[in-house]
């Protein structure tokens, strides 16, 4: 079975900002064009630090990288962020649309512990790339935060966790 805790996460504090200046889509379906109407949105949208732009001057020592990290200190700092004051469990609901049909995906997130590869009951994704696994790998590295959850399913036959987020 796998183990899944729950972690001490630095979210957004409310009382200083609007969540929905601040939120981004994943890194990975976001354009050019969207990047740059969230930057305009807010000064602590999250894709400053999960999407960074690359500028011609970028170095190893000034990069996207190491500005996200200036990024996540400084508002944690100014109490843009804050971190929970105990290990839970977060649950989150994301609403979007198929065509015209309104769709709503419930979770949470947690930990998970890593298993070797094909021992346990955790699987990997079908179909990864090395160079966005490199780029998520550099922020996480940079940041020592992870800003770009993986998703997962799970089979539960009882919904008890189902029922519980509902």
């Amino acid at each position: 079975m796998a183990e899944i805790i729950p972690f001490r996460g630095i979210l957004y504090n409310v009382s200083r900002v609007s969540v929905g200046d601040v939120l981004a889509p994943p890194y990975d379906v976001i354009t050019p064009e969207y990047r740059e109407e969230l930057y305009r949105k807010s000064p602590y949208n999250i894709v400053r630090v999960d999407f960074g732009k690359e500028f011609p001057e970028d170095n190893e020592a000034e990069n996207k990288y190491t500005r996200a990290r200036r990024y996540l200190k400084k508002w944690v700092d100014e109490g843009i962020l804050v971190r929970s004051e105990r290990p839970m469990f977060y649950a989150y609901e994301m609403a979007f649309s198929i065509g015209r049909e309104q769709r709503k995906l419930i979770g949470f997130l947690g930990l998970v512990k890593l298993e070797e590869l094909g021992k346990g009951r955790i699987h990997p994704h079908e179909c990864t790339h090395s160079k966005p696994k490199q780029d998520r790998l550099n922020l996480l590295r940079a940041c020592e935060a992870n800003t770009s959850p993986i998703f997962a399913l799970y089979k539960s036959l009882d919904k008890k966790i189902s029922d519980l987020l509902s």
